[in-house]
């Protein structure tokens, strides 16, 4: 149960896309019911579509009815995964939670009440999402994402793309190419990348899109601003950075941080939210003080110009190698009551 689904590229949808992935190959039945409109199937599972303009409280109920699943699985549940997890309790039937964004104080108490009370399981993707919903007076585990080491690998690097993001033929010389891999919204901190406007020697490229890219293209004239890439493209582009920054806070599943470590890129991220359980202080990355207005660029400058960069990004595969999508799915399934089909 999510409200994304494939081909969308958020986060949520990344992280349902390689659950089902697992579960299929595992031999598991899976139905995925989310809005639509979209593709009605996914490597043989039924998709099935919520249809706007009607109200969604009965196709949900009559999608899980049909299907009479072990468990309901719901993915950072918003209108969609709160009539499935109502339906769910009604009708019996287990419910895991795997919440992806930050619990706000605006919405908490309706979280906890049609979200949190409604899971027999509920989880979390990073330590401090943990905190914040003891903070709430609720008890969650932590569940970390994973990462396919194959996919976001150092040999996929691309020396044309790095030579044309770098101005490698430029007058000066090539510059160092460091990159931010995400939507671009006030609550990812994007707005803090124009910091870095007039940092020698470096280039910023910009892997994404929302709201906030017009205030960014102005006060990052010299950036390269790409858009959103597909899966396949950011396996070439991630790998052809020179450093990857996320300036966020409030990270969650930290998906970008991942897979530039296992591509063999240093990350410099805020020493906040979920970035210090996938980046380590001087192993593989530096984090920066959020609280400090001058650290995100101190940090990320120290990377730019350090001359064995590259031993950070060769710890930091080595690091996120250890959680593969296949880890990670496979501890998911110990929290599914047995035997483990899934309405995601």
């Amino acid at each position: 149960m999510a409200e994304t689904f494939y081909p969308a590229v958020d986060s949520t949808t990344r992280t349902l896309k390689a659950t089902a992935d697992r579960l299929v190959d595992a031999g598991h039945t899976v139905r995925i019911i989310a809005p639509g409109p979209g593709l009605a199937s996914y490597r043989g599972c039924d998709v099935v579509r919520v249809r706007p303009l009607e109200p969604a409280s009965g196709q949900v109920r009559e999608a899980i009815a049909d299907f009479a699943p072990d468990v309901v699985h719901a993915a950072s549940p918003r209108l969609v995964g709160r009539k499935a997890l109502k339906h769910a309790v009604r009708a019996g039937i287990p419910t895991v939670v795997v919440e992806q964004s930050p619990v706000l104080d605006l919405a908490a108490d309706y979280w906890k009440a049609k979200v949190a009370a409604r899971a027999s399981t509920l989880l979390v993707t990073s330590r401090w999402m943990v905190a914040r919903a003891r903070e709430l007076g609720v008890e969650a585990e932590v569940w970390a994402p994973g990462v396919d080491p194959l996919a976001f690998h150092p040999r996929l690097r691309d020396p044309w793309l790095h030579e044309s993001w770098s101005k490698a033929k430029s007058q000066h010389g090539p510059r160092v190419v460091v990159g931010y891999v995400g939507s671009l919204e006030k609550r990812h901190g994007v707005r803090r990348l124009a910091e870095l406007a007039d940092l020698r020697d470096i280039r910023l490229v910009v892997i994404g899109d929302g709201p906030e890219r017009a205030w960014l293209e102005r006060r990052l004239p010299d950036a390269r601003f790409t858009g959103p890439l597909e899966t396949g493209d950011l396996t070439i582009a991630v790998p052809t950075l020179d450093v990857l920054v996320h300036p966020g806070e409030h990270e969650t599943d930290c998906h970008a941080l991942r897979e530039a470590a296992a591509s063999g890129v240093p990350v410099v991220a805020a020493r906040a939210g979920g970035a210090p359980d996938v980046v380590r202080h001087l192993e593989s990355g530096l984090l920066f003080d959020p609280a400090d207005r001058h650290d995100l660029r101190r940090a990320v400058a120290a990377v730019a110009t350090d001359k064995h960069r590259r031993l950070l990004g060769a710890a930091g595969r080595e690091l996120v190698a250890e959680r593969t999508w296949a880890d990670a799915v496979d501890e998911l399934l110990t929290h599914y009551p047995a035997p483990a089909p899934l309405v995601a």
